[in-house]
């Protein structure tokens, strides 16, 4: 069977054709690592927790439009169907034919996508063309059970209960990968809703405190222009207190004057005039005195109001994202926030290790740096040390994780959540966040911390860099090669290509006569 060209082969197939080869002979986890080197990338979702029929859709419309996928796609299906191809030539014609004249032989799962990816690879003439037709006509049946190949009863009934068992266990697989892709999606909405939750509790530790100031700053002008208010308060209490001295000297002389004339049935109107005198004055005194005090009491309900709106006026200025105040002239405060497995990736497509002095020098600038801190994930293959030791020599703070294996093999070692706490904390205290990272996920933190105050600044790859995040931040740095750190084998390929140079000869300035 001779080879065809990856193009050829694929339009034999047609779309539907490769749809069912890819379906046959890939797994979920094959498939996403096709669809990967592919360029296939879903914002938001891991390509391996894409659903089935997405990633099956998107690989045959890239197939038809890039060259490129093609040949990826063709690569991963000669190397799954390698041992099968040697097995089917070693078939007589008779048996091969025989075959593919079986349908239900044919329609098993997985020989379909087979035996079609087979024909369309060969090259054998009209035989193969026409059986070709003959299977893609039977793309659109049902699947049968496997087709028995041995005459034993029993044998068939065990063959039958496996692949019947091996269906069901398919279905509980895609319904756990289904179940898994919704818990990390409800594990992203929790870890969002934490960050908000943290955020708005910071914003409201800062607006208490901004209101407290506000209250401290609103007393001090009162302190210092309210003598006259002081002095009218003086005045009011040695009212009272003349008032309630009166009051008991009035009590003590109609006791006296009850008592002396206790013989007497009707006293005169010339005893009781002082009596009266007195109640009158005492009467205006206490008119005098509430008038007084409405008239204080209005002047505090109208301080109150100013203050009130003072505090209006601070919480709408803290809604609108007011940055930390700085002393004119002062240098920016500044913390850095590195995502050391993010910018790792970015770098090694660069074929280089990034240079964590030339990334400080880019971004700190003329500002003053608080904090720097790097969060590295650990594996416990590879040793870090070194690396760790020649950050913290940068006077950047280390925080490490080490890297979780599950029972399905798959990894987890993210920073995303620690990382925006550690942000959110922060935030208060600095004039600018440099986030450097590419992760989409911190989009909502970005939105965030700028409504903190804070200026947000992403430094990254350009191709590992989101485009929401890329929107969201006030300014983006880009890294290129000049942040890359030279390696012994760019320096030995350098000096190699320097060296060639010079044992050339000089060529001559001009044309020589003779």
């Amino acid at each position: 069977m001779g080879a065809r060209a990856e193009k050829e082969v694929l339009e034999r197939l047609g779309s539907p054709g490769l749809g069912i080869v890819l379906d046959d002979l890939l797994d979920q986890t094959r498939l996403a690592r096709l669809a990967t080197a592919c360029g296939l990338s879903y914002p938001g979702i891991r390509t391996r927790s894409q659903k089935r029929d997405r990633l099956l859709t998107d690989l045959v419309d890239k197939a038809g439009k890039e060259s490129a996928a093609r040949k990826a796609i063709f690569r991963t299906l000669k190397k799954e169907t390698a041992g099968d191809a040697r097995a089917w030539l070693r078939l007589e014609a008779d048996e091969r034919d025989r075959r593919l004249h079986d349908e239900r032989y044919v329609l098993t799962r997985r020989r379909l996508g087979l035996h079609l990816f087979l024909l369309a690879c060969s090259q054998n003439g009209p035989d193969d063309d026409a059986a070709l037709g003959r299977l893609a006509s039977l793309r659109d049946q049902p699947r049968a059970a496997p087709a028995p190949e041995s005459a034993s009863g029993g044998e068939d009934k065990t063959i039958a209960r496996l692949r019947k068992s091996q269906a069901e266990l398919r279905k509980k697989i895609r319904h756990l990968e289904n179940q898994m892709a919704k818990s990390r999606d409800t594990e992203k909405r929790a870890k969002k809703e934490l960050i908000e939750r943290k955020g708005q509790l910071a914003e409201s530790r800062m607006l208490a405190e901004r209101l407290q100031r506000e209250v401290v700053e609103a007393r001090r002008p009162a302190g210092k222009t309210g003598g006259r208010e002081d002095g009218d308060v003086a005045a009011l209490s040695r009212s009272v207190r003349k008032l309630a001295t009166e009051q008991r000297k009035l009590a003590h002389a109609v006791a006296k004057i009850t008592d002396s004339s206790a013989d007497r049935a009707d006293p005169s109107p010339e005893a009781l005039a002082p009596l009266l005198e007195a109640i009158e004055r005492l009467r205006d005194e206490t008119a005098a005195l509430r008038k007084e005090r409405l008239a204080e009491r209005k002047a505090l309900k109208e301080r109150l109001e100013e203050i009130r709106d003072e505090v209006r006026s601070a919480r709408s200025a803290t809604r609108k994202g007011t940055a930390p105040s700085r002393r004119k002239g002062a240098a920016a405060r500044i913390g850095v926030f590195i995502d050391v497995q993010n910018v790792y990736y970015g770098a090694r497509r660069l074929k280089g290790k990034l240079d964590f002095d030339a990334l400080l020098q880019a971004v700190v600038r003329d500002r003053r740096l608080i904090q720097a801190t790097a969060y590295v994930v650990e594996s416990k293959e590879i040793d870090q040390s070194g690396f760790i030791a020649r950050l913290q020599q940068r006077a950047i703070s280390v925080r490490r994780k080490t890297l979780k294996v599950r029972s399905d093999g798959s990894m987890k070692g993210d920073w995303d959540m620690e990382m925006a706490l550690d942000i959110l904390d922060a935030a208060p205290n600095l004039n600018v966040v440099v986030l450097v990272s590419g992760d989409g996920d911190f989009t909502s933190l970005v939105n965030h911390v700028k409504n903190m105050g804070p200026r947000v600044e992403v430094v990254g790859f350009p191709r590992n860099t989101a485009k929401s995040l890329l929107e969201a931040a006030d300014r983006f740095q880009p890294l290129d090669r000049k942040f890359m750190i030279r390696t012994p084998e760019t320096a030995s390929k350098g000096s190699r290509v320097s060296a060639a140079k010079a044992s050339k000869p000089d060529k001559p300035a001009g044309p020589t006569s003779g």
